[in-house]
This record gives structure tokens, sequence and C-alpha cells, in this order.
């Protein structure tokens, strides 16, 4: 599919209420889909809200329980898939997880956060693998975050295949200048798209500035939200990853033999 749409999801989420989260996470599904979008990126953690504490251990669930079988049940209604941030249950161990929902309803993956900030470490493992998703539209790789703040996560993936990078975020005030500079540095030094949606909003004592946006190879925003709810739907087209290289073309340009000689 040479250019397909993109929905960014900018939401509110309401701490531990995880019903009445993914209620709004089916009803977005559906709006977007009325406005022609194949995916909904939605924010970090959204089924619970972030600051989980000790609840985490309650809230989480595997992929095969009910909240992400009816996003896969509403993915499947609406020919429309979904990235859902979520708290896993994997065996003994609980992660920061996207569960990546294909346009069929199917599992296409689970990308697990393997940057955790702060106080997720004392509740969260951290994911252990780099996953880039293949689909018909292109080739997907996922962030959470802290993750985007890290370029060799970026790097990875792009050295994988991946031409659009999705970053599900719960990013705060006062980071937004963060945000604003890794989400334009990791798609320039990539040529790959990226694309992030933050939440909005209080939780706790903290403020979720949103400023969700869309981020083309060569650093141009496609689209970006304010600090309110907004639910946006963009174009992509994702061949426009290669006509981006030009002369820069970092990619052919770098220097894994020197790097490893350096010890990296």
């Amino acid at each position: 599919m040479a250019t397909w749409n993109l929905g960014l999801a900018q939401l509110r989420s309401n701490l531990f209420e995880k019903e009445a989260n993914i209620r709004r996470v089916l009803e977005t599904m559906a709006m977007a889909s009325a406005n022609q979008a194949n995916y909904v990126l939605f924010p970090e953690l959204y089924t619970t809200g972030y600051f989980l504490g000790d609840r985490v251990y309650d809230l989480a669930e595997t992929v095969e329980e009910d909240t992400i079988t009816r996003v896969r049940e509403q993915a499947r209604r609406l020919n429309t898939g979904a990235i859902v941030g979520f708290p896993e249950r994997v065996g003994e161990k609980i992660y920061n997880s996207a569960a990546f929902i294909g346009r069929q309803g199917e599992i296409l993956g689970t990308y697990r956060k393997s940057h955790l900030f702060d106080h997720e470490k004392e509740y969260f493992s951290a994911g252990e693998k780099i996953p880039v998703f293949d689909t018909p539209e292109g080739k997907f790789g996922i962030m959470i975050t802290y993750d985007m703040e890290f370029p060799e996560m970026a790097r990875v993936l792009a050295i994988k295949g991946a031409q659009i990078i999705l970053i599900l975020s719960s990013n705060m005030i006062p980071y937004q200048p963060y945000q604003h500079i890794y989400l334009r540095a990791r798609a320039i030094e990539n040529h790959v798209f990226v694309a992030t949606a933050n939440k909005v909003g209080l939780e706790n004592d903290t403020l979720f500035f949103g400023e969700s946006e869309i981020i083309h190879p060569t650093g141009t925003s496609l689209y970006k939200s304010l600090n309110n709810e907004d639910l946006a739907v963009v174009p992509i087209t994702l061949n426009e990853t290669t006509s981006s290289k030009g002369v820069l073309n970092y990619m052919e340009n770098r220097r894994p033999d020197l790097y490893n000689r350096e010890g990296l």
C-alpha cells in the first residue's frame, strides 16, 4: 500500500479505571476508522493509567485476556489496527508493553519497553528485544517514551528495515523540549517516519502535555497536536523513506568497522 492513514489518539486516561479506558479505546478506534484510519496509535499504559504503583500487579494482563481480546475484536469489525499500551503479565514478570494488533484483529506482536524511567524500575522488567513488524503497509518499529532518548534504539530498528517508528508516550511537563528534539533527530538520522501519541491531562500531581506529532524523514512535521485531547488521522507514504536519503544517506555511510574497533 503506497499511502495509508495513521490515527494519533492523544487522550486522557483514568488511573486504575481499566474498563472506562478500554471503552475509550474502542470508541476512538471507531471514530478513527470512520475517518479512514488504517491504524490507531495510543499512549503508553493507556488502558490503566501511568502511576500504577503496587496496583500494577492486579491490573496487568496477558495478551490473551480481556483487554487485548476486546481490542482485537474491534479491529476485526472495523478493519482498523491498533497499537495499545498496557501492563503485560508474562509468567512472574510485568512489562510496560505495547500490543500491535493488525487490521484483521491478529496480534502482530508485542513490544516491551527496553529503557525504564525512574520509578518504573520498581515494578516492571525491561524488555530484551527490539522487533520490527512486517505488515502489508510496510515495516514498523515501536518504542515507548523514554526509549526515544536512546539513539541506539532507533538505529537498530532502521538497520533492521523499519520505515516508521511508532512511539507510545506518557511524556510530562517539563520535557516538551526533549520530545520536540528527539522526534526530529530520530527521524532525520535514520531516514524514517517517527510518530508519537502522547497523553494529556493530570494524573496525581503530574501533567502530561500531549503535543503528539508525526515527523517526516526529512525532519518536517506532518502534524502536531496541541495540549488538549485530539484525534488526528494523517496520511503516510512510506516509500519516501528512500527518496529522503539524498547525498546524506547516513545508513550507507555508517562505519560499523570503526565503531566495533572502538568497542561499540
